[in-house]
């Protein structure tokens, strides 16, 4: 029992200090942008925003197959949030129940449909993947120029995670010590399959799995937080915030832009990174690099060579490469003028093939604003001419 009490214990501390350091670095970085005062406005129509898009999935259905199964993925990880509390707490005792949920069979039930849901979901995924993989369709991928790997590396882990809950569960199903009864019918297909192996391996697989269990899921906690996953926490946020005009609505523009508050050093547009609001900051963070506005971009799809997600995505590497820059206290040591993101990062023919149709933000699942960031990139170059 100690034994899987400090190493589960001990890779939870871990995994939570460097995933603390990492959002903390990111929500600083986020936070240097300009300011954006309006998006924190309007507080009711932002939580219907929440329930609707976050919860109800309501973006990500219109395309059926992928829609169900992210929706499943969604609320599996969210209903399976409480086997996660009951593994930490058989780490103390193999008897532990969540309070005010007890060992209610219908709740084991809810939990193994879900791991099965959340199973299924990873299977449509990857043939997804495979039949919409670049190598196969290039261009008409919409994933082209996303970071395949790391999709892959995520279904893995995901599936990991469930996985070694449900031979945890099985196994404990053979010490006598799993709580619910049959109609936690997927963990009990698996006991059933263990049981050969004797209640002392089982003993110990339980113990193996359970520790297991809970080292990949903080594991894939930490590689969130480094990794294009990070609409995990971002996408939330970034829902609350986006613009709830009807259609597209207006462009917001810059502080810069009002005449009465016109400096010698104003800028108009954006030029550089640190240009951007902190509102646009979090778009660049959230992208999941699905590539939906991509499908939808009539430049994209007409062979030119603006991709609203590839945009995204370079702005959000330009955003990173800058962090040290934008996160220090001075100036020492850094370029006191730092490359225009035009033509460094964005190239011109790809900014002004947009046609400003807002098809990409009406199409794109966490509510990111290309066309804004398309635009103020655009002001700036005209602007500086």
């Amino acid at each position: 029992m100690l034994v899987r009490i400090v190493i589960g214990l001990g890779a939870t501390v871990l995994a939570f200090a460097i995933t603390g350091r990492r959002l903390w670095r990111i929500s600083r970085l986020i936070r240097s942008g300009q300011p954006a005062p309006e998006r924190l406005q309007g507080l009711r129509v932002r939580a219907e925003a929440e329930v609707v898009e976050v919860g109800g999935q309501k973006k990500l259905l219109r395309w059926t197959v992928p829609g169900l199964a992210h929706a499943f993925m969604f609320w599996g990880f969210t209903v399976l949030l409480l086997t996660i509390i009951e593994a930490y707490g058989d780490l103390f005792k193999k008897t532990f129940a969540i309070w005010g949920f007890g060992h209610n069979p219908v709740l084991g039930f809810i939990e193994d449909f879900f791991i099965v849901a959340v199973l299924v979901s990873l299977g449509a995924f990857s043939v997804i993947r495979i039949k919409q993989a670049p190598v196969r369709r290039d261009r008409a991928s919409r994933f082209y120029g996303s970071h395949t790997r790391a999709a892959w590396l995520v279904l893995g882990m995901i599936a990991l995670v469930m996985i070694t809950l449900l031979l945890y569960r099985g196994a404990q199903s053979n010490t006598g010590d799993f709580p619910y009864t049959w109609w936690a019918f997927a963990s009990h297909v698996v006991g059933k399959a263990l049981h050969p192996l004797g209640a002392g391996v089982n003993s110990d697989l339980e113990t193996v799995f359970v520790i297991l269990n809970i080292c990949v899921i903080v594991g894939f906690l930490v590689f969130v937080s480094y990794s294009k996953h990070l609409h995990i926490f971002a996408a939330p946020l970034n829902v609350a915030t986006s613009r709830r005009p009807h259609a597209l609505g207006a462009l917001d523009k810059t502080p810069d832009m009002d005449m009465e508050n016109v400096t010698e050093d104003s800028v108009f547009g954006v030029g550089q990174i640190e240009h951007f609001t902190w509102k646009q900051m979090l778009d660049f963070a959230t992208c999941t690099e699905c590539g939906r506005c991509q499908s939808v971009c009539p430049a994209w799809n007409t062979g030119k060579p603006l991709s609203p997600k590839l945009v995204i995505m370079g702005l959000r590497d330009n955003m990173f490469s800058q962090a040290s820059r934008l996160l220090a206290k001075n100036g020492d040591g850094e370029r006191a003028d730092p490359e225009t993101l035009v033509p460094n990062t964005i190239d011109p023919d790809v900014l002004w093939s947009c046609v400003t149709c807002g098809a990409c933000v009406e199409e794109c699942p966490v509510d990111i604003e290309h066309v804004d960031a398309i635009v103020d990139m655009r002001r700036y170059e005209v602007l500086l001419e």
